[in-house]
């Protein structure tokens, strides 16, 4: 049974990803493909690597300890001014910070420099700015497509591929799971966008990630109305900010009783195929 698995866009919330792909392991699955959007790009590219949810974990870990005060810093003391830089190229890059550097601090030499190189076939979403389209990554080097899919919108300077500058795939496909419908007997979705409780007051950076995230459930919404994934899987995290990396262990508290779900269902589709024949 070829399984495909889309991880979804959450930023901080991703983490919730490595808890699903234990779901896999425990049951001796492993995806006949993977498509992500944004932090599930990252979490994917790691995985399609040939690395187990148990290397991921103690990767995440490390991020998590060594980043968790940098981005609060970067939040709150840099000028809110920064934040309007993609709308004016004249002022700077389009970004606080440069997925890049991120990206190298997570993987360090631990990946493929291409697709092709890859253990599983690997998809990404990313979003054509100016075109305001759709684009999928799956062939050439790995890097600056991952790179281009978690590249959120005024904290993440864009990247420019073939022509294009490219943003966070968030904005336009959020959790990719219609990209494996065709070439996979069963597909399962991964939405990590989480939820937020009522508050009286927001911040800026709160009023700006959580509009985006509101944004990404409503595409997610209307793709569900067109066509279900076969397992569709939504953790219960609440109140996990977009950049909150370091809340690891909140987002694995929240996210066991989905992990426990999806291995649930994954067994009995399993069980299924088996009788079916």
């Amino acid at each position: 049974m070829r399984i495909g698995l889309a991880l979804g866009a959450g930023g901080a919330n991703g983490f919730a990803h490595i808890l699903m792909l234990e779901a896999f392991e425990a049951l001796g699955l492993r995806p006949a493909r993977i498509a992500g959007t944004s932090v599930g790009a990252v979490i994917a590219g790691l995985y399609a690597s040939g690395r187990s949810a148990a290397e991921i974990d103690a990767i995440a870990g490390e991020l998590a300890v060594r980043d968790s005060h940098a981005w609060r810093e970067l939040l709150l003391e840099r000028k809110l001014l920064r934040w309007l830089e993609l709308f004016d190229p004249a002022i700077g890059r389009g970004g606080l910070v440069s997925s890049r550097a991120f990206l190298n601090a997570l993987y360090g030499q631990r990946m493929p420099e291409t697709f092709e190189e890859l253990h599983i076939p690997l998809s990404v979403v990313a979003t054509d700015f100016w075109g305001r389209g759709q684009v999928v990554l799956d062939a050439g080097p790995l890097l600056p497509a991952v790179q281009a899919s978690m590249a959120l919108p005024g904290v993440f300077t864009p990247v420019r591929i073939d022509g294009r500058l490219l943003v966070d795939g968030g904005t336009v496909n959020p959790l990719p799971y219609d990209l494996l419908v065709d070439d996979c007997d069963l597909t399962v979705a991964i939405n990590v966008t989480g939820k937020r409780s009522p508050k009286a007051a927001l911040s800026f950076v709160d009023s700006v990630l959580n509009t985006f995230q509101i944004m990404q459930s409503a595409i997610i919404a209307e793709k569900r109305r067109h066509r279900e994934p076969d397992i569709y899987i939504e953790p219960d995290i609440v109140d996990v900010r977009a950049l909150e990396v370091g809340r690891r262990d909140t987002v694995y508290a929240q996210s066991g009783p989905a992990r426990d779900e999806l291995k649930r269902r994954l067994a009995e589709a399993v069980e299924a195929r088996i009788r079916g024949g």
